[in-house]
């Protein structure tokens, strides 16, 4: 299985990344979004996004009777396209309009399969790498609270009036793409579908009255969800927290700055290369739309600098509510991060450090910050505690330590696989490491995600855990991600452990993870409090009665 994360997860520097794609992609908005990010939080990146999305645009080459022109194909364009923009990447995006709104059709999927692999294939010849997104999905609900629209029985179905259950053909569609990835026809295969049927089912059931969009094109929240899904397939980029940009992005002066550039490169771009749609965009020649561009990107970056001028500066500051307590959201490089402060800190501001899945069985969490001790998380998920992620959670210690004036030495909890990212930190800097509360822990990337003892493993993950630790199968065999080595610096250091699990976890088997650990670090003197869970599984963590942990975390508060 492909992956396009890169070792020890890191983002590259500069890459041509050219989106094809119809009039979701022709509006940009989830592209003009990713570039926004990456020049709020790390501006000193040189991506370069090229949108070569045009209106109306098909890969299968059909058209609605009702459609007032033969719609436009990508593969009239798509030669010019790839050799005009010289991509590193390519992302397509196909298949809303290729149903042409219609009941499903054997003709009409296959026409759209071999337009796509079509596609695929001459894009593999001109790039280093090739990326499909699954078309979105539409949303008759959003239709119907159209003004004028009317959902009667009609054989002559199209964009203006759609077959009310198309997005059953789009599933089809999704579906289809996604085996793309499995069978290495492209480099990946990233599934925008299922994303945003969650977010607007949750988004629902709050509101009744949300509208996604007009059924087939999603509002701005839906073209967050589309990018932040291309930030974590595409740059290991992992973010729950939906920029101030997305929802008011007038009140954000250099983010208007972003969308006037990216509509003026864009429109340079598709005019250049040229195209079958009738409507034209105003446009610039492209090398004034470029140097134009340049100027806009000055001004941005000149904007956010200051994000960048500092490891350990956090940002873009939020306060809320965790069960009665102040919750503090914040960036630091750029990932996303969060603490919680207790009504009264606890003498020495101690602080509890979790390593993955904040909120998340947490009632130890709860009773320490009860107890005065603050909690502090930092995003980065699937980065499995590598090298560059290390680098990020010790910025992170620093920035929330003198932020925040919290103890130079917290408590890490490593829940399933935060475990490898505390004990692997928690060995590389020692010093900065009061102890250490492990549950359920991945300690052997063969155990977890690789699947090659007695686990069910993870495939998806494995492909991800081998990239970013630069592996193959064979290496991956005898590869220790956690060697002796590692464990005598804990014990040297002097850092207790205390592990919960339950004994018949098939998901992390802990006699493969947590039960070495325990054999090793007793008979090199360390100390380790290991407490099993009869007839439990890898869920739930932690114990309904958090009081062993507790006491073991406060008893060392009291002797420090």
């Amino acid at each position: 299985m492909k992956t396009l994360l890169q070792k020890d997860s890191q983002i590259p520097h500069t890459k041509r990344i050219v989106f094809l794609g119809d009039s979701i992609t022709d509006n940009g908005l989830y592209i003009a979004f990713m570039d926004g990010y990456f020049m709020q939080h790390q501006p000193e990146l040189e991506l370069m996004f090229i949108n070569l999305g045009v209106s109306s645009e098909t890969v299968s080459g059909l058209t609605e009777a009702e459609h007032p022109w033969p719609r436009p194909c990508l593969h009239s364009r798509i030669n010019e396209a790839l050799r005009e923009s010289k991509p590193d990447w390519v992302v397509l995006c196909y298949g809303m309009n290729d149903g042409i709104y219609q009941p499903f059709s054997e003709e009409r999927f296959q026409a759209y399969k071999d337009g796509m692999l079509a596609a695929v294939r001459l894009a593999r010849q001109m790039a280093e790498k090739v990326i499909v997104m699954t078309p979105p999905p539409y949303d008759h609900e959003a239709k119907l609270r159209q003004m004028n629209f009317t959902d009667s029985a009609t054989d002559s179905y199209s964009w203006k009036y759609p077959y009310p259950c198309y997005n059953e053909i789009l599933r089809q569609y999704a579906n289809w793409i996604m085996t793309l990835g499995n069978n290495g026809e492209v480099d990946a295969a990233i599934n925008i579908y299922d994303p945003l049927m969650k977010e607007w089912e949750i988004l629902r059931t709050y509101n009744p009255e949300f509208v996604s969009g007009d059924g087939i094109h999603p509002a701005a929240s839906g073209h967050w969800v589309m990018a932040r899904t291309l930030l974590s397939r595409m740059f290991n980029v992992t973010l729950e927290r939906t920029p101030e940009f997305v929802n008011t992005p007038a009140s954000i002066p250099w983010f208007e700055h972003v969308l006037k550039r990216h509509r003026l490169l864009s429109a340079g771009w598709k005019e250049h290369v040229g195209h079958s749609n009738p409507d034209k965009a105003d446009a610039l020649p492209l090398n004034e739309a470029i140097e134009q561009a340049d100027s806009l990107r000055s001004q941005i970056v000149e904007v956010t600098r200051y994000n960048v001028d500092s490891l350990y500066v956090p940002y873009d500051m939020r306060e809320s509510d965790w069960n009665g307590y102040v919750r503090t959201d914040f960036y630091v490089r750029g990932r996303e991060a969060i603490v919680v402060a207790p009504k009264a800190a606890a003498p020495g501001r101690p602080w509890i450090w979790r390593t993955e899945f904040f909120d998340c069985f947490a009632n130890a969490d709860l009773a320490l910050v009860e107890r005065g001790w603050h909690i502090a998380y930092c995003r980065l998920s699937h980065m499995y505690g590598c090298d560059y992620a290390l680098n990020h959670m010790d910025s992170f210690r620093v920035s929330v330590m003198e932020h925040f004036n919290l103890a130079a030495k917290p408590v890490l909890f490593g829940f399933s696989r935060g475990g490898l990212y505390a004990v692997r930190y928690a060995a590389a800097y020692s010093e900065h490491v009061t102890a250490l509360y492990l549950d359920a822990p991945v300690l052997d990337i063969r155990s977890w995600p690789g699947g090659k003892g007695e686990g069910c493993g993870d495939p998806v993950s494995w492909a991800e855990c081998l990239a970013i630790f630069n592996l193959t199968e064979e290496k991956a065999a005898t590869y220790e991600i956690f060697p002796s080595c590692s464990v005598e610096k804990l014990v040297k250091a002097g850092i207790p452990i205390i592990q919960v699990a339950g004994d018949v976890d098939d998901v992390v088997p802990f006699s493969e993870n947590g039960t070495k650990l325990d054999q090793l670090y007793r008979n090199l003197g360390g100390t380790i409090i290991t407490i099993m869970k009869q007839g439990i599984g890898h869920h739930p963590h932690s114990l309904e009665n958090p009081e062993p942990i507790i006491d073991f975390i406060e008893n060392l508060h009291i002797s420090i």
